[in-house]
């Protein structure tokens, strides 16, 4: 693969290892800190032959730009299943039991393209951020498998139903961010859990309606058969399985 200019976009320890990884293969390798670039589209729209790595990216590649080059995606899921944002939330507020990466090709459609390679992983007990972690050292690992393989492409692609392939956004959350105390035991252990992101918070803490009140859900204990809330102003929450 013959390329102009290779760019990682992107923020975090995956972008930064991808960078590191493209730089043992291409020259010219860029790492991108699109806060520095004021338009963006004008930048990327007139890139052409260029090799594009997007990992842990939340702009969105136009489709002349799409068309003008060579663009793949990490995505925090086994694509098709929860494509767009906040993948590893959705995973655990879904009860999925297997969820992984994907690197992909760039579509102008959101998380559309053809999967190039899928690692998964075993969620078990996992909270989202602890799944986030685990999926972003998977896609170190598989970038760096998929660049020492040339592209060969002949990779498992795993075909999950888990999620349905549907397309979260960025302003939704799992029940709209309420949690409803009269949900069985198991599902209020799914809502703390997909909420609790760690340093990863680009969303807003979990509520839950406390005598008509709607106040924000800081911290929680889950014990055998209980579950401790530390709400904001100090206010606690206990509740207690109830007993079959």
């Amino acid at each position: 693969m013959r390329f102009k200019n290779v760019f990682v976009v992107g923020k975090g320890r995956v972008a930064l290892e991808c960078a590191k990884i493209a730089r043992t293969k291409f020259k010219n390798v860029e790492l991108l800190n699109l806060d520095n670039i004021q338009d963006k589209d004008m930048f990327f729209n007139k890139l052409k032959n260029a090799f594009i790595i997007s990992a842990n990216n939340f702009y969105i590649f136009k489709k002349v730009c799409v068309e003008n080059n060579y663009i793949i995606n990490y995505h925090n899921s086994l694509l098709p299943s929860h494509r767009g944002v906040n993948a590893h939330i959705w995973s655990i507020w879904s009860g999925d039991t297997i969820s992984g990466i994907s690197w992909h090709e760039v579509q102008s459609t959101i998380d559309t393209g053809r999967v190039l390679i899928q690692k998964e992983i075993a969620i078990k007990d996992m909270s989202a951020n602890e799944l986030l972690l685990a999926q972003h050292k998977a896609a170190i690992f598989a970038f760096d498998e998929l660049l020492n393989s040339g592209f060969d492409t002949k990779f498992k692609v795993i075909h999950t139903s888990a999620g349905g392939g549907e397309l979260h956004k960025r302003y939704e959350l799992p029940n709209a961010g309420v949690l409803d105390t009269s949900w069985e035991f198991k599902k209020l252990v799914r809502f703390l859990k997909a909420f609790d992101v760690g340093v990863f918070r680009e969303i807003p803490y979990p509520k839950v309606s406390v005598l008509g009140d709607f106040m924000d859900i800081l911290y929680y204990e889950i014990g055998d058969g209980f579950i401790n809330l530390s709400l904001e102003n100090g206010r606690k929450l206990n509740i207690i399985k109830e007993q079959k």
